[in-house]
């Protein structure tokens, strides 16, 4: 059976609008009062579930509230699932590409040569994960080599699926083959705290989460074709992807593409429950835009982004649920609001720009120029914002 949402459905802000959730924020407010934007940004985004819980807290022993009361004014839940997606460390992933070429390399696409811009000193082994563990050496050995091959292979698949295009703007220059649930949370431990987490504010939702990603992130359904432009975007939540039609023989999928509003307060500012931000799904963030390179036109919130695949048995789509998991988490990243997540994974841009990665090799520096220009670019664009990306 065909998936497809309703109009209602639809939108970064449709979760803001529910007269429900709405009802609940104001008994929130009369017991909480004014509490950090952060957790603000989770109230708007939770399972009402949670929210009917921190109601009852009222009703409950004075512990019980005092610790709901120091829960909620913290928020320290909302920063460490942010900092968890928005991780800065995705090295193991790139380690592959580095070291191995590409063995399904495609012949009309040039190499990328992105594995130049990260410096020799920002190199580590996929083993050295593992280094505090009790586990034989050569055994680390052999798990880092066949993580490391696991992660090219999908690299290829990917970039094969999606035909070498990013599939937002159909460039078909250096592309990156980009994790929906971050290549960090492959290490198990990693996944099983982020998901604990998650299971506080998505009661409903998060075993289907996590049951998908139960044996790793290094799958097909976790992977998209980027630009290195928009990989860097999506990796500091500026714009999120929405599903919202799939066909039921798993050949087809549609996406929806919004810029996601950006607050340029700090995330730990004292707000009003009640005092629900603008979310629109028409946002154009200033300085940046991007175009399909197909017929030049603009690429504007809600734009249909269509994937398709001939062998969903060997070559699937993007995973919906974990797409759906993306949507919460990139905007939830956005209503947080300008914090130290925002300016530390800027401050690393070098490192970060090849931690999800996945390259081959070139020998055109010409093309060399041209990325790291393109790079150079969106770097110093983010510098030139006082604090988060401007709506026009």
């Amino acid at each position: 059976m065909d998936k497809k949402l309703t109009d209602k459905e639809i939108g970064p802000g449709v979760e803001l609008a529910d007269s429900n959730r709405i009802k609940l924020l104001k008994k929130l407010q009369n017991i909480f009062g004014q509490i950090p934007q952060k957790a603000q940004a989770s109230f708007l985004l939770c399972d009402l579930n949670y929210l009917k819980e921190l109601c009852q807290a009222q009703s409950a022993s004075p512990a019980l509230l005092d610790a709901a009361l120091h829960r909620v004014q913290t928020a320290s839940n909302v920063d460490n699932i942010v900092t968890q997606w928005c991780q800065k460390s995705r090295m193991s992933s790139r380690v592959s590409s580095v070291q191995t070429p590409s063995p399904g390399s495609h012949h009309q696409i040039q190499p990328s040569p992105l594995r130049s811009v990260t410096a020799t000193g920002t190199k580590r082994h996929a083993s050295e994960e593992l280094e505090d563990t009790d586990i034989p050496h050569k055994q680390r050995q052999l798990a880092a080599d066949l993580s490391e091959q696991r992660s090219q292979q999908m690299s290829d698949l990917c970039k094969n699926r999606d035909k070498y295009k990013c599939v937002v703007t159909k460039f078909e220059g250096p592309m990156d083959a980009c994790h929906i649930v971050p290549f960090s949370l492959n290490q198990q431990s990693s996944r099983a705290s982020f998901f604990e987490l998650l299971r506080i504010l998505w009661p409903r939702r998060f075993e289907k989460w996590q049951s998908i990603v139960n044996s790793g992130t290094e799958f097909i359904g976790n992977m998209l074709t980027l630009s290195p432009t928009l990989h860097r975007c999506h990796s500091v939540g500026l714009f999120g992807l929405q599903p919202v039609e799939a066909s039921s023989d798993g050949k087809s999928m549609k996406l929806k593409f919004f810029w996601l509003a950006q607050r340029d307060t700090s995330s730990n500012f004292m707000t009003d429950i009640t005092a629900i931000p603008p979310f629109p799904d028409n946002v154009q963030l200033k300085g940046i835009q991007v175009c399909n390179v197909q017929d030049g036109h603009l690429i504007k919130s809600g734009e249909i982004i269509e994937l398709m695949t001939a062998d969903p048995a060997n070559k699937p789509l993007p995973d919906w649920d974990l797409l759906e998991l993306q949507w919460v988490m990139q905007r939830l990243t956005a209503l947080r609001g300008a914090a130290d997540i925002f300016d530390s994974v800027h401050s690393e841009s070098d490192k970060y720009l090849e931690m999800e990665v996945f390259t081959e090799k070139s020998s055109a520096v010409e093309e060399q120029d041209t990325i790291e220009g393109s790079f150079h670019k969106i770097h110093t664009w983010m510098e030139n914002q006082l604090v988060r990306p401007q709506l026009v």
